[in-house]
């Protein structure tokens, strides 16, 4: 708990400014955290869902939704944690020259579980925007919230920016596709045993739940999007998943809509078979290709022989028939010792291992990469990696190719690939070849510049540094990823992400490579507005690569109705530039992308790159005011703002103030881009106030609207309109606080202090830390006398809570507020009844030794800072002091906040 300062006035007002809390590291039972843990997620499972478990061959293909179900069901001993990492030892010498970014943010984790894995990568071409979306432990177990994290670039992947984590609930497995129908990115997750759609409507800073659109023991769901305008479904969301509530079958779900409303689940494996690990992808006809990985009969899982098969669909995903699989009848890589520990097929180092497959379609091919043993189980290598493409023109497969170039039988594993429209076919992969003892991890890539026929070109070693596999004993037993994902950008990049643990936890990194052979189209700006009848003006880079010299020939499609494309310079040489204008005159106000594409002479090598165009006529008009609306009261003081959209415009200044001028300073302003804003801060309470929205775009700023007045709700503890507060006692604990004293009796490792973390206003607040260890931490104000004929008196702090929560109802650590009315010697707890504001979550756990056990308490998990008002009228005349205590049970903590 945190707080800020106090103040006492004749309503009697104490604001303790801040009383908050914070995470930290989880040193405390083992066994009561495990509890914990189960009894928040068992609502979501059944006895049906939970016997999933007791099926060897079930429960060890499960990837995220295993973690889940082990926690639901009270099964973690059995599931999670239950092999220790091997002592590498030996360090390989430094080889990469280019650094290693980070993705995720080791720096915002605490707690002895925050590993990040599982990786997928998405870019806007508009905005040119990187999100980069993971499984984060920090988030889903020392934090007790989503397991889903991401992460966001805007300047071509150069940096990175933590976001945190995705939603309250979900439980990883992440998938990330950008759909250009509207620009948006949409993130899907596992949630509460079943599969959900997330959307980010602000260009990968957050995202809102769309729908949960599968229900029953699912897992790893990958994603895909049809983004070709040209094709009979565009915009359409594909999913692919492993349904354990039904064996282990792989289904098939679509959305035309955006994730409002789904198909009906289809499978798409027959019944009775082992399967996992499915992924789809989308021919620019509109056709679309799922493969996966299949433990052949008649041995079937764990120790069966294993097949690549591929399925397509040309109707939209209405049904598939089935291709000649990209391969069969392999050996499943494992090796025998790491197997033994993990109970499910392993390598060296005790990592559970899931080798399937990817695939992705580009010109003209479906290009895939998968893993299997090449030469017999338990003799020379036990994994390595290989990529095949598939013709569908002549529906024939190509010979397979080994990417992994080296001379060792070390492991190299969990191939990821893409494909440039140059015809350049990125793969990257884990290896284990600068380590004789194949244990050591490094990551590489391989790259084809001729979609794939040859590869010519030697791999290349990627990560600065090796690293040796760190497992989470928070996490299923012997995890440490099942996949990752990369993408090639319109610059000429390829961008790989990984998880690797140099820092003695798994963090994802990202590193790029150069994958021009010939020319890349590049925007110098890629998205412009202007007000008709100006022009629109770009610049296109064409950037040379490998002395390629032939002309390009510029073309445009998809501009709007009326306009004209033109180039300044065409062809153009590679390694210059043209400028392109496009006309507005005539052109009506809109959003719009024009491709631009490159065709080279006489070679006819083809790029393409994409330009935003944006389109007003005129300046907004006056926007028209919804709500609140006019003369209302009883307002709330985080009122829902809302108006109806002004032709044209594309932002909106919101301004509140209480006069009818808007003299500055203004109470409250935001600009937003939608039609409606909720405030990020309170507004004065009991307080009249005005209104007023205008709109601007590229051609101006607009009128305001009709001023709109209303009046906020009375809260406890305020004066009547007119009428002025009388302090008794206020301070903001910037100055001298040695008045405040911690109470006799405190226990644990942590108490009360001045903290400048957080504040609510100022500099500093009192913080106390949940522990994850016994702790009862109490801090003492000084007597402040209360008069009396001054009705009402109130106690009024603010306070900012992360305090772990059982539940919406109960709390399992908690603070409280008691009071003193003989100096001290005696504290009894202030009712629920007297918190007029903020009243207590619940009772106190009495299971786990918390010193407050039974008690009603704070606890929220997190809170953000909320006005607290405490009657204290009964005790008019007296002297009183006030004790704030938190107390925290033997597991599970939130430092360092509190």
């Amino acid at each position: 708990m945190r707080g800020g300062f106090v103040r006492v006035h004749a309503a009697i007002l104490i604001s303790v400014l801040a009383i908050g809390a914070h995470a930290a590291d989880p040193a405390g039972d083992a066994a009561a955290t495990a509890y914990k843990a189960t009894l928040r997620a068992s609502p979501y499972v059944t006895a049906e869902t939970c016997a999933a478990l007791d099926d060897p061959k079930k429960a060890n293909l499960m990837d995220g939704l295993l973690f889940f179900l082990a926690r639901a069901c009270g099964r973690q001993a059995e599931f999670i944690g239950q092999v220790e990492s091997v002592d590498a030892g030996f360090l390989p010498p430094y080889l990469e020259p280019n650094t290693d970014l980070n993705v995720s943010n080791p720096a915002s984790d605490t707690g002895s579980t925050r590993t990040q894995s599982e990786t997928s990568i998405e870019r806007d071409p508009v905005t040119g925007t990187l999100c980069a979306a993971y499984n984060d432990s920090f988030h889903g177990v020392t934090q007790n919230v989503g397991f889903s994290g991401f992460s966001r670039s805007t300047d071509g992947g150069n940096t990175w920016v933590d976001r945190g984590a995705v939603s309250a609930d979900d439980s990883g497995d992440p998938s990330l596709v950008w759909r250009r129908q509207d620009g948006k990115f949409y993130y899907a997750a596992l949630r509460n045993g079943g599969l959900a759609l997330f959307r980010s409507d602000d260009d990968c800073q957050s995202f809102v739940l769309v729908s949960q659109f599968a229900t029953n023991n699912d897992d790893k769901e990958i994603m895909a999007i049809d983004n070709e305008p040209t094709s009979p479904f565009y915009g359409r969301i594909y999913i692919v998943w492993t349904d354990f509530g039904s064996g282990s079958r792989i289904y098939s779900i679509f959305s035309a809509d955006a994730g409002a409303t789904w198909s009906t689940q289809l499978a798409i494996s027959p019944a009775g078979e082992s399967n996992q690990g499915a992924w789809p992808t989308i021919a620019p006809n509109g056709d679309i290709y799922v493969t996966w990985l299949k433990w052949l009969p008649p041995n079937g899982y764990p120790t069966g022989n294993i097949e690549i098969p591929i399925l397509r669909s040309t109707n939209g995903g209405v049904s598939y028939t089935t291709l000649t699989p990209a391969t069969t009848n392999k050996i499943n890589p494992r090796e025998s010792a790491a197997t033994s520990s993990c109970g499910r097929p392993a390598i060296k180092g005790n990592v559970r291992l899931l080798p399937s497959p990817q695939i992705t379609f580009r010109n003209g091919y479906l290009h895939t990469v998968y893993s299997y043993d090449p030469d017999g189980l338990n003799t020379g290598d036990v994994i390595d990696v290989f990529y095949r493409r598939y013709n569908p023109t002549t529906s024939t497969w190509d010979p397979e190719v080994r990417i992994n170039d080296d001379a060792t039988t070390t492991d190299q594993y969990q191939p990821t690939i893409s494909v440039g429209s140059a015809g350049q076919v990125t793969v990257g992969y884990y290896s284990r070849q600068l380590d004789p003892n194949n244990l050591q991890i490094d990551y590489y890539s391989r790259t084809s510049f001729d979609n794939g026929a040859t590869w010519s070109q030697p791999s290349v070693r990627l990560s600065d540094a090796s690293s040796a596999i760190v497992l989470d004993t928070s996490l299923a037993t012997c995890y440490h990823g099942d996949y990752d994902q990369q993408l090639q950008d319109d610059n000429g990049r390829a961008h790989y992400l990984w998880s690797d643990d140099r820092a003695s936890t798994p963090d994802v990194y990202t590193d790029r490579t150069l994958v021009g052979t010939n020319y890349l189209l590049v925007p110098v700006t890629s998205s412009v507005a202007v007000c008709s009848p100006a022009d629109a003006n770009y610049t296109v880079n064409v950037n040379q690569f490998l002395g390629f010299s032939e002309p390009v020939t510029l073309s445009a499609s998809g501009n709007p109705a009326n306009s004209t494309v033109s180039f300044g310079t065409n062809p153009v040489a590679p390694g210059g530039s043209s400028t392109v204008t496009i006309t507005t005159a005539g052109v009506a106000a809109g959003n719009s992308i024009i491709d631009i594409s490159g065709l080279s002479s006489p070679g006819a090598v083809v790029q393409t790159t994409a330009l935003g165009l944006s389109v007003s006529t005129a300046a907004p008009a006056a926007p028209v005011l919804n709500a609140p609306a006019n003369n209302a009261t009883v307002v709330p003081v985080r009122p829902t703002f809302s108006w109806a959209a002004a032709p044209q415009g594309t932002n909106y200044v919101l301004e509140v103030d209480n006069e009818p001028t808007f003299a500055a300073p203004l109470t409250y302003t935001a600009t937003v881009t939608g039609t409606s804003h909720v405030p990020t801060s309170d507004l004065p309470s009991n307080t009249v106030l005005y209104w007023r929205v205008r709109s601007d775009n590229i051609c101006g700023t607009g009128p305001n609207a009709a001023t709109f007045t209303f009046t906020t709700v009375p809260l406890p503890g305020d004066c009547p309109i007119g009428a002025a507060a009388n302090n008794v006692y206020s301070t903001d604990f910037e100055g001298d606080n040695s008045a405040w004293t911690l109470g006799a009796g405190s226990v644990g490792s942590s108490n009360w202090a001045i903290s400048t973390a957080r504040p609510h206003g100022g500099t500093n607040a009192f913080l106390a830390q949940d522990l994850a260890s016994l702790s009862d931490q109490r801090l003492i104000s000084p007597a402040i006398a209360l008069p009396t004929g001054q009705d009402p008196l109130a106690l009024i702090f603010w306070s900012d809570q992360t305090i772990e929560q059982n539940g919406a109802t109960a709390c399992y650590d908690g603070a409280i507020l008691e009071i003193s009315t003989d100096g001290g010697a005696n504290f009894t707890q202030v009712p629920g009844a007297s918190a007029l504001t903020d009243p207590y979550e619940g009772p106190v756990s009495g299971s786990f030794q918390n010193p407050l056990a039974g008690l009603n308490a704070w606890c929220g998990d997190p809170q953000a800072y909320v006005r607290s008002v405490i009657d204290l009228t009964s005790y008019a005349g007296q002297t009183v002091q006030f004790r704030f205590r938190l107390g925290s049970d033997i597991s599970v903590g939130r430092a360092p906040q509190g």
